[in-house]
Formats: C-alpha cells, sequence, structure tokens
C-alpha cells in the first residue's frame, strides 16, 4: 500500500520520538513506526497512533497471536496478552 507523504512524515517523527529504539525490546536495528490501530483499517496516521518496533518484536510479539493490547504512555508502554494482529 502506498502511503501518503504526510503519512510518511508521522511514521518519521514516531520513530525520532522513540529515539529510533523498539519500545519492546530496545533494539535499534530494522526498527519501523507501527500502527497500534490497523492503518488499512481506519487507525490513525497521526504519530500518536504508532509505535516503534523491531522486526523481530514485530514478528514475535505483535503478528504471533491476535490477543495483544498495546497501551502506549507518555513513559513507556504497556502490553496485554501474547502478541498479535
Amino acid at each position: 500500500m502506498t502511503r501518503p507523504y504526510a503519512h510518511i512524515k508521522s511514521q518519521n517523527q514516531r520513530r525520532k520520538e522513540d529515539y529510533h529504539l523498539c519500545q519492546f525490546c530496545g533494539s535499534d536495528q530494522k526498527v519501523a513506526a507501527h500502527h497500534i490501530f490497523e492503518y488499512s483499517k481506519g487507525g490513525s496516521s497521526a504519530p500518536e497512533g504508532m509505535i516503534t518496533v523491531c522486526e523481530r518484536c514485530h514478528l514475535r510479539i505483535i503478528h504471533k497471536d491476535s490477543r495483544i493490547r498495546i497501551i502506549k504512555k507518555e513513559n513507556g508502554i504497556l502490553t496485554i496478552g501474547r502478541g498479535g494482529k
């Protein structure tokens, strides 16, 4: 899916605000801004609607199981469940 420039800018902003570190494991390798609520299903393209995760955690935690709940807070994140899509 091709994303508008404003959306790509928001993804870059999210990574910058998270210091280009995975918010699960702290890795700085292959990080991306992940939508807390899927963009294709109407999730926000604002930086506040995203979280920075590395490729490993993205696959292992987020897409492994459908029972994840991510709550992003100013000083960190809280996850409930084992991961999910």
